[in-house]
């Protein structure tokens, strides 16, 4: 069972996850939703205080409009 010249699972997997991570780096959007996402988790993990509150505030507005934002100009290139 020669399989040169297929990819293998593994292989296609990987490059999935280069494509996604390539997409995030290089869209000013995605990496705003991204770091919004860090400062949510970043207030929960906090858990005590008004900077968890403000983290989580803040992280969930910033992953709001990066991932809208990101949507409305792929819409708009479709």
């Amino acid at each position: 069972m020669s399989s040169v010249g297929q990819p293998s699972v593994a292989d296609e997997q990987t490059n999935r996850l280069m494509g996604a991570l390539a997409t995030v780096r290089n869209s000013v959007t995605l990496s705003i939703a991204v770091f919004g996402v860090f400062l949510f988790l970043l207030g929960f993990a906090i858990n005590q205080g008004v900077w968890a509150a403000i983290f989580a505030l803040w992280g969930t507005a910033l992953t709001l409009f990066g991932l809208t934002a990101f949507t409305i100009i792929w819409w708009q290139r479709r």
